[in-house]
């Protein structure tokens, strides 16, 4: 090797600090998402069915749905590094037990307090729609940064885990404004919002793995 290419290298190297586990990484989203959990209740009100549903089906359902959002967001952060990425199965796994989840829920919540969507349901959806996924945003830029800096060889699977998290967990705090508990609704308008935060997520984290590394 030529003394000026060695003398080149030796001066590029440089202590690295090692990459936290994705556990550690993802208590970054924390904070943004317990104010996605507050936010809606707190501004607006809490659901007026929450007496029926119990503390179980009401906030006791939203945290759940909030940490499995927390555990998708850690998952997309071990999918993000090269040589940690899920297999098939796991990610099916993944993908399918959040949703299932949130169909049971919402079929619970049907049972325990049937509020049925009557006019001007379009309106309700659209705001529904609307705010969960916009309150999940910050999450999912957040976490797409986290992503991209470990270098995913799949980004856009790790932003699409991250953007699935990252809307369950807003709309962990949505639900507990909206009190119509009819499934078509919760299912479009709610499931819908988190399935828009999944593929902003995987979008977001594809484009900020192309850019340059030196802009984010």
């Amino acid at each position: 090797m030529p003394s000026a290419l060695r003398a080149q290298l030796e001066a590029d190297y440089a202590p690295v600090r090692p990459l936290p586990s994705p556990w550690r990484r993802a208590l970054w989203v924390t904070p943004f998402g317990l104010v996605a959990l507050v936010a809606a209740p707190i501004y607006f009100n809490v659901r007026a069915d929450a007496a029926a549903l119990g503390w179980l089906g009401s906030w006791g359902a939203s945290l759940l749905q909030a940490a499995l959002g927390f555990t998708l967001i850690a998952a997309a952060l071990r999918e993000s590094i090269p040589g940690r990425a899920w297999r098939g199965p796991h990610l099916a796994a993944w993908i399918a037990i959040p949703i299932a989840c949130v169909i049971l829920v919402t079929m619970a919540s049907w049972e325990a307090s049937p509020v049925l969507l009557r006019g001007r349901w379009w309106v309700v959806a659209s705001l529904c729609f609307a705010g969960s996924a916009a309150t999940a945003l910050p999450v999912v830029a957040l976490a797409g940064i986290l992503a991209a800096r470990a270098y995913p060889t799949r980004p856009a699977i790790a932003g699409a885990l991250l953007g699935l998290g990252a809307g369950l967990m807003a709309d962990a705090g949505w639900r507990m404004f909206c009190h119509f508990t009819e499934p078509g609704h919760v299912l479009v308008a709610h499931l819908g919002a988190v399935g828009l935060a999944a593929l902003a997520g995987a979008l977001l984290a594809s484009a900020i793995c192309r850019a340059p590394r030196r802009s984010w």
